[in-house]
């Protein structure tokens, strides 16, 4: 009886472990389209809800990279874009709570040179973001 209960409590929790998905996951993409920098800034992240929304800013090859990666179903994307200082850090942090909420800030570099930045993440579909802007 208790190798029994033991089975059963091994794969529940392997189930729940297998559908269980990150809130956050960073993804690696080529530079995404010119029309990224237009569109966004490091807090206004573009939304993209859709394989079509994401042909709009991102290359072929790109669009590959994120079929592979991202579920639609189940996930969006936040593509930020800015041009800043070098040592710009895009950061974020996962509050417990559920869904997850997770905040996202930016902490200025000191160097005045001039350079791109960009950061895609994949967010399940029912977690909370927000951006703290200190400016």
């Amino acid at each position: 009886m208790t190798r029994w209960m033991t089975g059963i409590a091994v794969v529940c929790i392997i189930a729940g472990a297998a559908s269980a998905q990150e809130p956050i996951v960073a993804i690696k993409v080529m530079t995404p389209e010119k029309s990224v920098f237009k569109d966004s800034a490091w807090n206004k992240p573009i939304v993209i809800k859709s394989t079509e929304d994401a042909a709009k800013h991102f290359g072929k090859d790109a669009l590959k990279t994120l079929g592979k990666e991202v579920d639609f179903k189940k996930q969006f994307l936040l593509a930020f874009a800015w041009q800043g200082s070098g040592g710009d850090k895009l950061s974020y942090v996962v509050a417990e709570s559920f869904p997850e909420q997770i905040f996202f800030s930016l902490k200025p570099g000191l160097t005045r040179d001039l350079r791109p930045h960009t950061h895609v993440y994949a967010l399940r579909s029912n977690v909370i973001w927000s951006v703290k802007d200190k400016r």
